[in-house]
């Protein structure tokens, strides 16, 4: 009878995880349709405004209620951001929660946290590590860019000290070109995004997802169909390996 209520836990928190990528998906497209309107009317605005008489025509040529449309279309982009991230939060929390909990019915043993705020406090703190690899991640692209124009600027020069062999061989072998020295890393972590049904850029919140997802669907609890256990242990291996330290050598490498 757990199991039972373990598998429906499952089914609601799969179906709940669509419903929520549906509604994070459509504002998407609503928050970019009417950025691309917003953007359009500041062009109408600084057109108006550098013919001066035609700025008056315009206000007075506008019926009033399409002052309420342009003032929603104004607002939803900057808005609408933020009601997309308030989704993505409410979709890992429960989500996560119901997986869990589906999970710890199924297997007879505790997975996750007991709690909603012990997941809220989690996706709080993998967002504020996101955003701080995000930052660490600008700034070593801005350094990059820094040591290819100190390159670019010295090559320019023909002094012996630059065209010294040992120098250009040391340098060349530097950190600054940033490329991975382990053999097969690469071939590995595409092979585990693509065992997931994961993007190469993904994060450990997507890797979470579907990885509840494609486990729910080949555990051999669930699923009786041959071959579902070899499946089952492919998606344990990819998602074992898909560790936020790789993600990141990835994303350094390779991004």
């Amino acid at each position: 009878m757990t199991k039972f209520f373990g598998k429906i836990l499952h089914m609601l928190a799969t179906g709940l995880g669509s419903i929520f990528n549906l509604l994070i998906n459509l504002m998407n497209v609503i928050v970019m349709t009417f950025e691309g309107i917003r953007r359009i009317l500041f062009l109408i605005f600084i057109f108006g405004c550098s013919t001066f008489f035609f700025l008056p025509v315009i206000a007075l040529a506008i019926p009033y209620y399409w002052w309420y449309i342009i003032f929603i279309i104004l607002i939803i982009p900057i808005l609408g951001p933020k009601f997309i991230s308030l989704l993505r939060y409410a979709n890992y929390t429960l989500t996560e929660w119901l997986y869990d909990r589906g999970e710890s019915l199924i297997t007879g043993e505790k997975v996750g946290f007991d709690s909603l705020s012990d997941y809220s406090d989690k996706y709080k703190y993998e967002r504020e590590q996101e955003r701080i690899r995000k930052a660490q991640a600008e700034a070593r692209a801005r350094q990059e860019e820094m040591n290819k124009r100190f390159e670019e600027f010295f090559s320019n020069f023909n002094e012996a000290n630059f065209n010294n062999s040992s120098w250009q061989n040391s340098y060349t072998n530097s950190s600054f070109d940033g490329r991975p020295r382990d053999v097969g890393f690469r071939e590995k972590y595409e092979s585990a995004c693509q065992t997931l049904g994961l993007s190469y850029d993904t994060d450990i919140y997507q890797v979470k997802l579907n990885y509840r997802k494609l486990a729910k669907k080949y555990h051999p609890d669930l699923n009786k169909e041959a071959g579902a256990k070899e499946k089952f242990q492919k998606v344990n291996e990819a998602y074992e390996f898909l560790s936020e330290e790789n993600i990141n050598k990835y994303k350094k490498n390779y991004g």
